[in-house]
């Protein structure tokens, strides 16, 4: 990957994370958190992947953030210098999730 697209991937990430923490009520109750950001090479389009650290409100708390995305874009678009801003589209991280479940698998035999 480009050194380009890595520093652009990053910059979305802590901003984004900055307007999700601010400005969106429901992805507080949740504790939504971005785990990766991927931009397409020619910086039109930006996947934002989400987790939710707290379960079982994490898919009423995405969809608000579905919701909320023209305005995180609008947000996103005025606090960063550079054009074309690329387009945010949130999907839901299901990796964190397996990460979590063999963390407690491999716990549960480690202490048996």
């Amino acid at each position: 990957m480009p050194h380009r697209i890595e520093q652009v991937n990053q910059l979305i990430k802590e901003e984004l994370g900055k307007i999700i923490l601010r400005e969106v009520d429901a992805c507080k109750d949740a504790m939504l958190t971005i785990t990766k950001v991927d931009s397409s090479a020619n910086l039109q389009i930006a996947n934002v992947y989400v987790s939710a650290i707290i379960k079982g409100k994490e898919q009423s708390a995405f969809e608000e953030l579905r919701k909320n995305t023209g305005d995180a874009q609008y947000l996103l678009n005025r606090k960063l210098r550079m054009r074309p801003v690329p387009k945010i589209i949130f999907k839901l991280d299901a990796a964190f999730e397996k990460e979590n479940k063999l963390y407690e698998m491999l716990s549960d035999i480690e202490n048996k």
